[in-house]
């Protein structure tokens, strides 16, 4: 008779595990993101950059409105990419957050206005 007395409570003791799983699933936040704009419109000369104030950050977005622009950190070389043409955004490879200058730059001979955004944890 015992062994018909476990079953059910080992059964129990299961649902109420995943219970307890799918409620905490339920409740959980996705992780947010937070997002800053710099440099946001400017218009530059040709080849020109312009650079935001020292922030938390883990990725930079950048868009030109008339040209490509570059995107990066400010002397981070191996961080900096560059859109494809006027209106074509371009993200930074992501990076552990620390706390630093985003830059945004034409990369074109005309003048650009251009759109940056930090983003952070």
């Amino acid at each position: 008779m015992s062994h018909s007395i476990r079953q059910p409570r080992i059964l129990l003791a299961l649902l109420g595990s995943a219970a307890v799983l799918c409620l905490g699933l339920i409740g959980a936040k996705p992780a947010e993101a937070n997002w800053v704009n710099f440099c946001n419109p400017v218009t530059l000369p040709g080849n020109g950059y312009c650079e935001s104030g020292a922030q938390t950050m883990n990725q930079v977005y950048g868009w030109g409105d008339q040209h490509s622009v570059c995107v990066g950190l400010r002397g981070g070389y191996a961080y900096t990419r560059c859109s494809s043409g006027a209106g074509a955004g371009v993200y930074t490879p992501s990076f552990a957050p620390f706390v630093w200058y985003a830059r945004i730059s034409n990369n074109a001979a005309g003048s650009n206005t251009v759109h940056g955004v930090v983003l952070s944890p």
